[in-house]
């Protein structure tokens, strides 16, 4: 028996497709050949939003199918899990595919397949390897992301040599751009070469390596192993969604608020539209979209999604850095505290102290990151955290960075 579950591997993983009938209940009946089974809920996907999803249907009473090429270890109770590939037959029916041909019919499916990653040029080669295989030898990672600096980071620990291509200006645009350069300084100090702004004009495969060559006509180099890593669509080819009303945006299935797509039946959550990367935000917007298959509710309205990063070393950002907020009309400056251990940034409006972000480097990254997120739900000011009675004396808080500062500026 094949379980599924609990550990957060992959925004998508795509192994070779293989049908495994399982049940982590046990009440699944096995029939050989082409079966068919109806359920209330089908999520197709078991990365960080299918596994949010089903763990929130299976707690609302709901009969959930999981299905996904590979799946987690670990068993999420109640849920049936089938390994395969999934097609759309209609809007109430898909047929999963592996060794045998499985027919689910659904009350309401969740499309939960991550992003494909880009560029599409590093695909299919002997040398492609996804962002979680092992790799080794000469390694180029591309991306501008935290998944490219965690791939990166990861294929350190096989000494490999690791070339960091960023095919935009600015690695993590998101981030404050101080704290960004902190982290490429520590890039550097790990031995990975980072170059900036980079286009792939073709890759040669020569046996089991890839020769890469940029726009400018420059070689790059010879890989051993060359990993994408920039989400540039959803993944969904496979899916056969020209059967159903759901449509597609500019690579992404498009949805509205509460992840509900132009077909009744079917819903989407995650990184496969478009509007979350990050897995903690994937796992939260897959579980709120269970909610609204379960017929609750649920708007996904966040002020802001916190950015995470683990190595080279902690980091954190969570909504906008000063030119990000100038750009759309505020009036911003960001105020900054260095320590022994790292440094915190503080975004906010000049005249009101209206917190527009903040973020941090150094062993207070998260704690700061989880502050942040709720001071801007709750819209609060710099004045609003000077207030706040801090629960440490070291000032390594929010609210002894706006003391200090709110009461400077007055």
């Amino acid at each position: 028996m094949y379980q599924c579950g609990g550990a957060i591997r992959h925004p998508r993983c795509f192994a070779p497709s293989e049908l495994v009938q399982c049940t982590s209940s046990g009440d699944l009946n096995v029939v050989v050949g082409e079966f068919t089974q109806d359920t209330e809920i089908l999520i197709i996907g078991a990365g960080p939003a299918g596994l949010g999803a089903a763990a929130r249907c299976i707690a609302l009473g709901k009969q959930v199918v999981l299905v996904d090429p590979f799946m987690p270890e670990d068993a999420i109770p109640g849920v049936d899990c089938l390994q395969g590939n999934v097609r759309f037959a209609d809007k109430r029916s898909a047929q999963i595919t592996g060794e045998h041909v499985s027919r689910v019919r659904f009350n309401r499916a969740i499309v939960c397949t991550g992003a494909s990653m880009g560029p599409t040029c590093l695909r299919g080669l002997n040398a492609s390897r996804r962002w979680n295989d092992p790799a080794s030898g000469r390694v180029l990672v591309v991306g501008n992301g935290s998944l490219a600096i965690h791939t990166a980071m990861r294929c350190l620990e096989s000494d490999s040599e690791v070339v960091l291509a960023c095919p935009t200006a600015r690695m993590l645009p998101e981030f404050d751009p101080v704290l960004c350069n902190l982290i490429l300084e520590h890039l550097a100090s790990n031995q990975i070469d980072f170059i900036p702004d980079t286009t792939i004009a073709q890759v040669t495969q020569d046996n089991d390596s890839a020769m890469v060559v940029l726009d400018e006509g420059t070689v790059l180099g010879e890989f051993d192993a060359v990993i994408a890593t920039q989400p540039i669509a959803g993944h969904v080819d496979e899916l056969d969604l020209h059967t159903t009303a759901v449509a597609i945006e500019e690579g992404w299935i498009s949805v509205d608020a509460a992840g509900r797509t132009a077909e009744n039946r079917i819903l989407a959550a995650g990184a496969v539209t478009g509007e979350v990367g990050q897995p903690a935000a994937c796992h939260r917007h897959g579980q709120m979209v269970a909610n609204t298959a379960c017929g609750h509710d649920s708007y996904w309205e966040p002020a802001a999604t916190p950015l995470i990063l683990e190595a080279p070393l902690p980091a954190s950002w969570c909504g906008l850095d000063e030119s990000a907020a100038n750009a759309i009309g505020k009036d911003a400056v960001t105020i900054g505290h260095e320590h022994d251990h790292g440094m915190i940034r503080i975004v906010h409006e000049r005249d009101t102290g209206l917190l527009l972000g903040a973020g941090a480097v150094g062993e207070h990254a998260v704690r700061i990151a989880d502050a942040t997120i709720i001071a801007l739900e709750m819209g609060a000011t710099l004045e609003d955290l000077a207030a706040v009675i801090p629960s440490r004396t070291d000032g390594m808080d929010l609210g002894s960075i706006a003391f200090s500062n709110w009461a400077e500026s007055k």
